[in-house]
């Protein structure tokens, strides 16, 4: 795997700017990793403001460049309003994984599935045919935001995620090309 290809400027969605997030995001965004309603259904890690530091700072660079990790912050008039990721870059697959997570400021305005179909478009642009999203088949806000993305459920993985200290199912959604 290598990096993901993305503007070094980040990616303008409206009035909406997607770009990586740095050091002093960390007071805003170190909420939503405690936060079970945010981080917990979007699978961020528990963890506080120093522990992010530190993993910007220890690991992050290593896992953006395998591919793992690409973090994003979604900036709304300079307010960051949540993040979305694109995980498990995969050139031999030609596929990519989609996650986002919104902070309360930023929901019920149609940011999630902007964010989900720019994010999309980008992978399709620099040539992948497959974006993947998982998701709780109880988290349905998370469900109507792909499904007006465009994607479509393709079934049920069982065990696959953690949450609240157990196991639990997900559904599989993908986006191809075209649709």
């Amino acid at each position: 795997m290598t990096t993901m290809p993305f503007p070094r400027e980040g990616l303008q969605v409206g009035e909406l700017l997607l770009r990586p997030p740095t050091l002093a995001d960390v007071p805003t965004i170190a909420p939503a990793f405690l936060d079970e309603s945010v981080g917990g259904e979007a699978g961020l890690p528990r963890l506080t403001a120093p522990e992010i530091e530190a993993f910007m700072a220890d690991r992050l660079g290593t896992l953006r460049e395998s591919g793992r990790l690409f973090p994003l912050l979604i900036v709304d008039r300079d307010t960051v309003v949540g993040g979305a990721s694109l995980t498990n870059y995969d050139t031999f697959r030609d596929r990519v994984e989609l996650g986002y997570w919104l902070l309360s400021e930023g929901r019920g305005r149609g940011i999630a599935t902007r964010v989900a179909r720019a994010l999309a478009t980008h992978a399709f642009y620099v040539g992948l045919q497959r974006v993947e999203a998982v998701v709780r088949p109880e988290n349905t806000a998370s469900i109507r935001v792909l499904e007006r993305a465009g994607f479509t459920r393709e079934g049920l993985m069982r065990s696959l995620l953690r949450h609240e200290g157990a196991r639990a199912d997900a559904y599989l959604y993908s986006l191809l090309p075209g649709e």
